[in-house]
């Protein structure tokens, strides 16, 4: 099974709080994108199947999307 992490804040090195498998369901809220990672992350609840638990945090986008269904929005460029 493939998990996913799920974060109190959009950095690979913040508190997990909570974990989603492959097949469970997320519904995806906001994008963040990380400039010293280059990373984007997306915000959102999944519904566990196995018990039914909902967990909200941020995760890497392309583990909660990985066919991008919905892009993250264009980098916004600075001035």
């Amino acid at each position: 099974m493939q998990r996913r992490e799920f974060h109190k804040n959009p950095s690979k090195g913040s508190t997990v709080v909570g974990i989603g498998y492959k097949g469970d369901k997320v519904r995806v809220d906001q994008f963040a994108y990380k400039v010293k990672e280059k990373t984007w992350y997306s915000r959102g609840t999944v519904t566990r199947r196995s018990d039914g638990k909902r967990v909200r945090g941020y995760a890497i986008y392309y583990c909660v999307n990985p066919y991008e269904v919905s892009p993250p929005p264009a980098y916004p460029k600075r001035p």
